[in-house]
């Protein structure tokens, strides 16, 4: 009987995984990484202090746009209102900051999109050595301010510029073929009155 009973939970197990299947857990795993090799390895280092932190997809994963208030800059091309995508969560080592809270940023330039829609935005992980401070270390060296205006605010001009541009090439077509219009018209005017 026991045999039995055994046997029959035996089974139920088995038949249960496979019905059920389990999700993958996924984990961020990164090496130590030193404040002098993060900053080799960066395209961008700033110190700035988050603003804001949205939620969006880029290339059809979660991620998270970070927008600093950027005081400093040690490496790079920074703003002084600027954009950070980052995976949207620390599993995926996405770096999570608090609104408010201060940050050296190791940041590296990566194309988001393709073809005309591709974005050059600059990325962070967990992995690239960011750290949560408003002292930053010394070996960063000597800073220097950060460009005025906003990062994205080039985007979104380039943006605006694709679609006046593609505006203005409609309107020059149906310009062209009005004109010609007009003179095919005119030409059988001209004809009609000479017979």
């Amino acid at each position: 009987m026991r045999r039995l009973v055994l046997a029959l939970v035996a089974a139920a197990l088995v038949a249960l995984t496979s019905v059920v299947s389990p999700t993958c857990a996924y984990a961020c795993s990164c090496l130590g990484i030193t404040t002098k090799r993060a900053v080799e390895q960066s395209d961008a280092v700033f110190l700035g202090t988050v603003t804001e932190v949205t939620e969006t997809k880029v290339g059809g994963e979660r991620a998270a746009v970070l927008r600093f208030d950027v005081s400093r800059v040690y490496k790079g091309t920074v703003y002084a209102d600027q954009v950070i995508v980052t995976p949207a969560d620390s599993a995926a080592c996405g770096l999570t900051p608090e609104v408010g809270s201060s940050w050296v940023i190791f940041a590296n330039g990566t194309i988001h999109g393709d073809g005309k829609a591709a974005k050059l935005r600059l990325t962070t992980t967990l992995c690239h050595g960011n750290l949560s401070t408003s002292a930053p270390p010394q070996t960063l060296g000597r800073p220097v301010p950060p460009l005025p205006g906003a990062s994205d605010r080039n985007e979104r001009a380039e943006t605006t510029d694709a679609r006046l541009t593609r505006g203005l090439v409609i309107a020059g077509i149906g310009a062209l073929g009005l004109a010609a219009l007009i003179g095919v018209g005119l030409a059988y005017l001209w004809r009609s009155q000479k017979d």
